[in-house]
């Protein structure tokens, strides 16, 4: 019996996945991916500079003089009160600088850096004006409303080298 053989199922009918359609959907897949991983990329690095504190590597050489210096304010027990008053566009930081007994404590120069916790571009940095005996007072006419983190830095004993009391806390912008 002669066998019929037909070419007529040879050819993919019309819709049917073909090989050049795999390569395009892997492609396209693949594509997709990387370019959505750029865009987080270029989105994690241009919103977050990857460092909390400028030069860390200078900072952690220098940890056992930091140490040394916390150890000196404890001892001394130097404090400091730091505080807000008044309100848009008067409001002023207020700092008072007292010694173990409570008394003030004087300073050769002494200022704070305003940090934003969620936006390193909004940081600025205010110099402290004496105002009484052991206070100081920085005007903060333009500050965004919100939570600031207030870092201080006096120098207590101008015949050393660099700040020795050094206190944080955040305060609240209305």
């Amino acid at each position: 019996m002669p066998a019929n053989l037909s070419v007529a199922g040879a050819h993919p009918a019309k819709g049917q996945m073909k090989g050049w359609h795999a390569l395009l959907w892997f492609a396209g897949f693949f594509g997709f991916m990387f370019a959505v991983n750029g865009i987080f990329l270029w989105t994690a690095i241009t919103t977050f500079p990857g460092e909390d504190v400028e030069k860390s590597y200078l900072v952690g050489l220098d940890y056992n003089h930091e140490l040394a210096r916390r150890a000196h304010q404890a001892e001394a027990g130097w404090t400091a009160e730091i505080g807000l008053k008044g309100a848009a566009p008067d409001l002023t930081l207020h700092v008072r600088l007292t010694s173990k007994d409570g008394q003030p404590l004087p300073s050769s120069a002494a200022h704070v850096v305003l940090r934003h916790p969620a936006d390193r571009n909004l940081d600025r940095s205010l110099d402290l004006v004496p105002a009484a005996s052991g206070e100081y007072i920085a005007a903060m006419p333009d500050v965004a409303a919100g939570r600031w983190d207030v870092h201080l830095s006096a120098d207590i004993d101008p015949s050393s080298d660099g700040m020795e009391l050094k206190a944080e806390r955040a305060v609240i912008v209305p």
